[in-house]
């Protein structure tokens, strides 16, 4: 008896579902917007939206952990916070550059005090569809200043090459988009919520 009253249950439920989708009109104007694909067919570095605490690096000895960043005060009053940016190839094709002519350049703007530097250099060769190259970095400040929230700090990650000619923008095992080979991400703590990217 349960077992005849859950089947017409059932088939109740599925002729509501069946009535209510052909009442369901689609618009005849509807379209999806005609963007780029997402994977171009072709390699393409690029200095990837992304980025992540870096585990791998842990608090040396005799610093404060600020467990809820990740991050540590040394002895000397300055806040450490490690992570990663990426440089992936987005393309469906194999990255295969020239051997020591491109890198992953990462640079730190303070806009506090004007000084801009380069804070570090990646080489890098070969990158498989979807792979990449990890740009590892601290985020360095005061901790006085953490505490008061007084920093502004960009850093841009950008893909440098040596020599660009041809064989990187027109090889489909080159570089198939230059507009997409620089990121930068803001920590301002005069915002709520700090980090933003663009």
């Amino acid at each position: 008896m349960i077992g005849r009253l859950a089947f017409g249950a059932v088939c109740a439920l599925a002729f509501t579902l069946s009535a209510q989708a052909q009442e369901f009109a689609v618009p005849g104007s509807v379209a999806l917007p005609n963007l780029e694909p997402l994977i171009p067919a072709c390699a393409d570095p690029a200095a990837d939206h992304f980025i992540e605490v870096d585990i791998s690096q842990r608090p040396p000895a005799g610093t404060t952990r600020i467990q809820k960043l990740s991050g540590w005060i040394t002895p000397d009053g300055v806040f450490h916070w490690p992570l990663v940016m990426r440089l992936r190839n987005i393309g469906d094709k194999v990255f295969a550059g020239k051997p020591g002519l491109q890198r992953a350049v990462l640079t730190e703007q303070d806009q506090l005090s004007g000084k801009t530097r380069e804070v570090t250099t990646v080489p890098f060769d070969r990158i498989d569809p979807r792979g990449g190259v990890g740009v590892r970095f601290q985020f360095t400040a005061p901790a006085a200043d953490m505490a008061k929230q007084r920093f502004k700090k960009v850093f841009k990650l950008a893909i440098k090459y040596d020599r660009l000619d041809a064989s990187i923008v027109s090889n489909q095992y080159g570089d198939c988009n230059l507009q997409n080979n620089e990121f930068s991400i803001t920590f301002d703590g005069s915002r709520k919520g700090w980090i933003f990217a663009k």
